[in-house]
């Protein structure tokens, strides 16, 4: 993602430098190439949001269902388990 990002910001750099020497043709096609990249950006980013939201849901999921919401009552429960096995 970072990296698309990067390369949008960089080629939107070249097309401005294009405009500015007076070759409007060849920055309107690079400008075009930042657009794209800018916008697969977005979608990978869109899809690691989506993909750690699901990682975090996971992880999460066993905690569902106690009787005491503190966490730390939790991880000792769960440890106590743990110890007599």
């Amino acid at each position: 993602m970072q990296t698309y990002g990067v390369a949008s910001l960089l080629l939107s750099l070249l097309s401005m430098f294009f405009i500015f020497i007076q070759y409007q043709d060849i920055a309107k096609f690079i400008f075009a190439v930042s657009l794209l990249t800018f916008t697969v950006s977005i979608l990978v980013s869109l899809l690691e949001i989506r993909l750690s939201t699901k990682a975090i849901e996971l992880e999460l999921s066993d905690m569902e269902g106690l009787e005491d919401p503190s966490v730390m009552e939790y991880l000792k429960k769960r440890f106590e388990r743990d110890d007599k096995k």
